[in-house]
């Protein structure tokens, strides 16, 4: 998968976390509470990882410093192009490709 990252998003991602690019983001998709795989939701996720894992993909990014994985069960949910923005109106990231939008008010999460 390739993922384009804005400048609104990468700007919006640098004053909410100081340490996302020593970090990884994941595209996390969740799928507690929806009843069925395909009604999962997408969330950013910051993530320590001292290695990737065997569960995760690392995807192409436009910005070689942004590390970006996905959770290799779920690869089939993406298309192979996809951009994360950032929406100031609405205070939100933006998943999209383009064919379609994944999630209109992703979550930004930091873990740990």
């Amino acid at each position: 998968m390739n993922i384009q990252i804005t400048k609104s998003a990468f700007s919006e991602l640098s004053n909410r976390s100081n340490t996302f690019l020593d970090n990884y983001l994941s595209l996390k998709y969740d799928i507690d509470g929806c009843g069925c795989v395909v009604s999962g939701v997408i969330h950013l996720v910051e993530v320590e990882l001292t290695e990737i894992e065997e569960s995760l993909v690392l995807a192409k990014s436009n910005l070689p410093n942004v590390k970006v994985v996905y959770e290799r069960q779920y690869e089939w949910v993406y298309d192979d192009d996809m951009l994360i923005d950032y929406e100031s109106k609405v205070n939100s990231f933006i998943l999209k490709s383009s064919n379609q939008i994944f999630n209109p008010r992703m979550k930004f999460i930091q873990e740990g």
